[in-house]
């Protein structure tokens, strides 16, 4: 029987503190060993459940297979943007499998990003970016790292590997909690925004609507993630009623 792998805490102190620093560096912040180290020593580090510990070899095998995936090297990457969220969140995907409970913690996912791949999240968000503190915040829904495990935990492998869903997809599919906490809505939500065929804006627009109205027919109707015949049926007057909007404005 596998083991419940146990991922490290950071303390909210600590993670403040850290964030700060970040946020306001003009470079790439780098991975520091001594903050490694007291951070994974410290008493409020793991919590007193069952569950075998990571150790610090592993976890520097997770930071050298992140490195190694998004082709990291002096502070920056040859990937595109695209391609480096792809690849990184492959990687936490995977090392998430029996431990997605783990990957549900805030204070996990500022240990990872604020600890263990401080270079490799401040590279994807330097500091010339707005809204910098949501994406270095674990538990934010636009989190430099989070948001993309949760691609690949609510849409699976191979929605993700397709690359058909784009940023701004994502971005209006999984920041919304009926979406973003039910995957079988979310996945007939994309299949919606993909069966438009529509491209760039005029995509964005759907999206927005779509999502619209889906969100205040949840308000009427209860939206569950276990009855697909009602979900169809669902999305189906849904997506009707976006194509009449459409259909009797002058935008498209």
């Amino acid at each position: 029987m596998t083991d419940f792998i146990l991922y490290p805490r950071l303390s909210p102190d600590a993670a403040d503190a850290i964030r700060v620093e970040l946020i306001r560096n003009e470079n790439v912040y780098e991975f520091n060993t001594q903050k490694f180290e007291e951070a994974l020593s410290a008493a409020d580090a793991f919590p007193a459940t069952g569950g075998r510990r990571t150790t610090e070899n592993e976890l520097m095998e997770l930071r050298e297979e992140c490195l190694e995936a998004v082709a990291f090297s002096e502070g920056s990457s040859s990937l595109t943007t695209s391609q480096f969220d792809l690849q990184l969140g492959r990687v936490i995907y995977s090392r998430s499998i029996g431990s997605v409970g783990e990957f549900g913690n805030a204070r996990v996912w500022d240990f990872l990003t604020l600890v263990l791949l401080p270079d490799i999240a401040s590279a994807r968000f330097p500091g010339t970016t707005s809204n910098l503190g949501a994406r270095f915040t674990g538990g934010n829904r636009r989190h430099v790292l989070q948001r993309l495990w949760r691609r690949w935990k609510v849409f699976g492998v191979e929605v993700v590997e397709s690359g058909r869903l784009t940023e701004d997809d994502y971005v209006a599919l999984l920041e919304r909690r009926l979406t973003s906490e039910r995957p079988a809505v979310a996945a007939k939500a994309a299949e919606a925004i993909l069966g438009s065929n529509r491209t760039g804006t005029n995509r964005r627009e759907y999206a927005r609507v779509l999502m619209r109205q889906l969100i205040q027919i949840s308000g009427i109707v209860e939206i569950g993630d276990d009855d697909p015949e009602h979900i169809e049926a669902l999305m189906q007057h849904v997506r009707g009623n976006v194509e009449l909007m459409f259909q009797n404005t002058t935008l498209f």
